[in-house]
């Protein structure tokens, strides 16, 4: 690492790191329900705890929640458990720019100063701040693209007779199937890792002991991750998990869910395009420029995870999914220092390209004319779009109009910048970014955190252990997502379980129902011990059996 990048390098790091942890203590518990339960108690299943009631919620592969597993096993509170969380959380969001900073200068030939405001910028990507807030498996996805490829910018530029190989196919197997444990989707980087070695060692430039290594290591991460699924699915699955694929592949091969699926990638690419102010179409100019190895393999992650990200969506019921960005945007951070590492050289070289503002102009048109033409009735969810460089409100034409406007002068604002030098490239990208992150952290984070927890909102958990029962009755006739998930969490030793009121006696002398369960069920009384202020739900005890269906 070159001498004088190191205290920036640090201080950067610090201040990231620090930004992120003053925003997580606003933060009580999990907002994003059902998916921040699932990663929850996935790592308290894996630690040794209670199991959650996720029998009708999708399923979570528990890569980030092994990372989670030890601070669960250390037995706080949930709220004190939970800050801990967010504190990795901000820990690995920091990490990526001292990654991105090695990407650039091993990898990319930049420059050590133009490569620390580089990857600052994209360290400083909104949607990293903003997830850092939320036990979602992306914290751990977004450092772990950058040492994927790092680790494949170092078997590229090894060469069959070194001896570097080795340890380069033993990293990209490792990270390769570290990505594969934290989510599903990543299926695409197990594609391009395996391409990669294979191809590599047809053209001589891999020993086979290489290839054989990096395989040989990414088949156990699999089995591995095969084992680690079905311990999950049995003791928070209740032993089956839901085929979300073969319902979306159905839906897929019809003639609507591929229109719609189509439609999808065109919305996802432009948000990708807008909510990195242009940069990653900097950094595809720059691969055309010098066709460098490692840029390449990037573009073609980017390109693989627009595709299912588009596809995972056959029919729409919400306004973000047509330019739903959190799938792919684990690649945005790299896409974003790559563009502005190439941007000095791009604005000497090729001053005005005449088909980018036109191109972004028909993109443009083409997102507003799906939208407006579009029905999608439930809200829109700012979580999954949160590098937005707009307003959300309803994702209606006019806030797509706009966020493309501000993306422009945004564009325009770094191009200016990059004729100067290399630091007022990178403060120009930070003064892009910070707003977006000052918006996003108002919402959804704090915003989603009132709407869960509101002023007064108190812990069932004393009043659980108090009662001293080791099992929670869940009503499924007074359903709410908050009521059924988010309340798991502060029930650490008492598993949930679900009943229908009107059809089933409760389980469990302990009950989760509405506000009038007594007055519905008048021959069960009961005595209410809790109420979650801000819904109609309550945690009832029986003062005596309910032997009847519906009693």
């Amino acid at each position: 690492m070159n001498q004088s990048a190191r205290r920036p390098l640090i201080a950067g790091t610090a201040a990231l790191f620090l930004i992120r942890l003053l925003l997580s203590l606003i933060r009580t518990g999990p907002v994003l329900v059902a998916d921040e339960i699932g990663y929850l108690t996935n790592a308290r299943v894996i630690a040794g705890g209670v199991a959650g009631q996720l029998e009708q919620a999708p399923f979570y592969r528990g890569g980030y929640s092994l990372l989670l597993a030890p601070l669960v096993g250390l037995g706080g509170s949930p709220t004190f458990t939970y800050h801990l969380i967010l504190v990795l959380n901000a820990l690995l969001a920091a990490s990526v720019f001292p990654l991105l900073y090695l990407l650039l200068t091993r990898f990319a030939g930049v420059r050590a100063e133009l490569a620390l405001w580089a990857a600052l910028g994209g360290a400083a990507y909104p949607a990293l701040t903003v997830l850092s807030q939320v036990a979602m498996s992306e914290n751990l996805l977004f450092p772990l693209v950058c040492l994927w490829l790092i680790a494949f910018g170092g078997l590229l530029s090894e060469r069959a007779e070194g001896v570097g190989d080795l340890p380069w196919a033993a990293g990209l197997g490792a990270a390769t199937g570290a990505l594969w444990a934290v989510h599903n989707r990543m299926i695409v980087a197990v594609f391009l890792a395996l391409l990669g070695l294979v191809w590599l060692a047809a053209r001589r430039r891999l020993r086979p002991a290489a290839l054989v290594l990096g395989v040989a290591i990414l088949a156990a991460a699999f089995y591995g991750v095969h084992l680690l699924d079905a311990y999950l699915i049995d003791h928070n699955y209740a032993g089956s998990a839901p085929d979300e694929l073969s319902q979306r592949k159905d839906e897929l091969l019809q003639l609507g869910g591929l229109r719609t699926a189509l439609a999808n990638l065109v919305g996802q690419s432009w948000y990708l395009l807008v909510a990195t102010f242009g940069l990653a179409a900097a950094a595809v100019a720059d691969f055309g420029r010098r066709r460098l190895p490692v840029l390449g393999v990037l573009l073609a992650l980017t390109a693989l995870l627009l595709l299912i990200s588009a596809a995972a969506f056959p029919e729409r019921t919400r306004p973000d999914m047509l330019i739903y960005g959190r799938y792919a945007e684990v690649a945005a951070p790299a896409l974003i220092a790559f563009g502005l590492a190439a941007l000095p050289a791009l604005v000497r070289t090729w001053r005005r390209p005449p088909w980018a503002l036109p191109a972004f102009a028909a993109l443009t048109a083409a997102v507003v004319l799906i939208r407006a033409t579009a029905s999608d009735p439930d809200a829109a969810n700012r979580w999954n779009v949160s590098a937005l460089p707009f307003v959300t409100v309803q994702l209606g034409p006019a806030i797509l109009i706009g966020a493309a406007l501000v993306a422009l002068a945004g564009a325009w604002l770094l191009l200016r910048a990059s004729a100067r030098d290399e630091r007022a490239l990178g403060l120009a990208a930070l003064a892009l970014f910070l707003p977006v992150v000052a918006y996003g952290a108002w919402n959804p984070v704090r915003s989603s955190q009132r709407a869960v927890y509101p002023p007064g909102w108190e812990s069932p958990q004393q009043v659980v252990e108090n009662a001293g029962s080791p099992r929670v009755a869940y009503d499924l006739d007074h359903y709410d997502t908050i009521g059924l998930y988010a309340v798991q969490w502060f029930l650490p030793g008492a598993r949930v379980v679900l009943f229908e009121g009107k059809r089933e006696a409760p389980p469990s002398p302990l009950l989760i129902s509405s506000g009038g369960w007594d007055e519905e069920h008048p021959s069960a009384p009961a005595e209410a011990l809790w109420s979650d202020n801000g819904r109609d739900q309550s945690l009832w005890r029986l003062r005596g059996p309910c032997p009847d269906a519906g009693c």
